[in-house]
């Protein structure tokens, strides 16, 4: 170590994107005890294993997107962004904070010196707005399913605007970031023009990235929740294949909002502690100083960098389609076929209700002569919140066993759609394009 005037920059405060200057002196206090050989090869430890399986894990999810066009739901667009954002936290974040710490120097070079606090602030604006994003997609599709839903394009093109406000944003900590050399020790620090325009900074990120994101995924998926909840409770029908094929798609529908809002749960939690840890020290200046203060930090700093592991594992668990696929990828990892129930197709389905059915013409003759009306009893509708499809369930007193149909379209297009059986269960392909 150097003098005790000798300082070097810490991780970024990613949480509210407010980059903070750390006094670390050499024969000091509060660094000795990061220092401690077991300790920092447990810091090293923990941080070479969020590289490996956050690079790793978010690498294999956009893969398996990108790889299967089934899979290139509206959905999945979104996390495919997430593990984007992921994948740059694992390159940046990661790596920088303890090589600068435990080399007591930023050896980096000026570039990225201004890139590397930019970069990791606009990760995290990805990542919130795209949980936003997803969030409020969930509602529309949930609440109102019988709306025309996001077609690909607005997908892509609310990605795009996701990564310009957050570029935008962040552009502050990249200008404000400058290389200084003290008694031949770099130290990459920010240099704001005046502490009012540190302050403002600090105030607006934590209320853009933490505050509005967080109110408005609260209230989306308290809305969807209420509505999956009162579905729920809507009976399909009494037959035995009926009630089973009802618990089944009760349980993947719930399953599917639990695993969303777990991600956005999991970042949350991830990042609170060095956000706290910051707010402390904005608060109270003397903690810097504190034996245990550069220890919390780094405790904090590689709980918040865990954030970007948990999202494969998520998906892995909770969800068929990516469990499937990542074991198509990667079939060492999974031993034994037997426990993954719905492991062979892309289903997951919530049950909605169709109250006014759209008049449904039949195409076919029928047995009793009138060739111009389907007479329907009864219609329930599954919304697939994986593959965007709406599967129909028509109950007639016809008792043709195949006829060919054509109903009006839910995005207002015509579409045919097969009986598939005595019950008349239709099929209506609605594609997320």
């Amino acid at each position: 170590m150097s003098t005790s005037t000798d300082r070097m920059t810490l991780q970024p405060h990613v949480g509210s994107m407010e980059t903070t200057k750390f006094i670390l002196p050499d024969n000091g206090t509060q660094d000795q005890v990061v220092r401690i050989p077991w300790i920092m090869s447990l810091f090293i430890f923990f941080y070479s294993l969020i590289f490996l399986l956050g690079l790793t894990g978010n690498c294999l999810v956009a893969f398996v997107v990108m790889r299967n066009k089934a899979m290139q739901t509206i959905t999945n667009i979104f996390i495919t962004n997430l593990a984007i954002s992921d994948i740059l936290m694992c390159l940046l974040a990661v790596p920088f904070t303890p090589i600068s710490y435990f080399l007591n120097s930023w050896i980096f070079g000026k570039v990225l010196c201004h890139i590397v606090p930019m970069i990791l602030c606009i990760s995290v604006y990805v990542s919130t707005l795209t949980s936003t994003a997803i969030a409020v997609d969930r509602y529309f599709v949930i609440v109102y399913p019988f709306k025309p839903r996001m077609k690909v394009y607005m997908c892509v093109l609310m990605i795009f605007a996701v990564w310009v406000i957050s570029v935008s944003i962040s552009l502050p900590l990249g200008i404000y970031h400058e290389v200084e050399n003290t008694n031949n020790s770099y130290m990459c620090s920010e240099k704001w023009p005046k502490p009012q325009a540190r302050q403002f900074f600090t105030v607006t990120s934590l209320v853009l990235q933490y505050i509005v994101p967080c109110s408005i995924i609260t209230f989306c998926y308290t809305m969807v929740s209420m509505a999956l909840k009162k579905r729920s409770k809507v009976k399909i029908g009494t037959g035995v294949r009926t009630r089973e094929r009802e618990e089944m798609e009760i349980k993947r529908k719930k399953r599917t909002n639990n695993m969303l809002i777990a991600m956005v749960v999991i970042f949350v939690l991830c990042w609170m502690p060095l956000n706290m840890v910051h707010l402390w020290r904005d608060a109270d200046k003397s903690m810097e100083g504190w034996y245990y203060f550069t220890l919390i930090f780094f405790v904090a700093h590689v709980i918040a960098m865990s954030s970007t592991i948990y999202n494969p594992f998520l998906y892995a668990w909770m969800n068929d389609n990516f469990k499937k696929e990542f074991r198509q990828v990667l079939p060492c990892l999974f031993f034994g076929r037997g426990s993954d129930s719905y492991a062979n197709s892309y289903t997951q389905y919530t049950n909605v209700e169709v109250q006014q059915p759209s008049v449904i013409a039949n195409r076919s003759p029928m047995k009793n002569g009138n060739d111009n009306a389907l007479m329907m009893k009864d219609i329930k509708a599954y919304y697939d919140t994986d593959s965007e499809k709406i599967r129909l369930n028509v109950v007639s007193n016809n008792s043709a066993s195949e006829n060919h149909v054509e109903s009006q379209h839910l995005n207002g297009e015509p579409e045919k759609i097969k009986n598939l059986d005595h019950s008349k269960e239709t099929f209506v392909d609605e594609t997320a394009t």
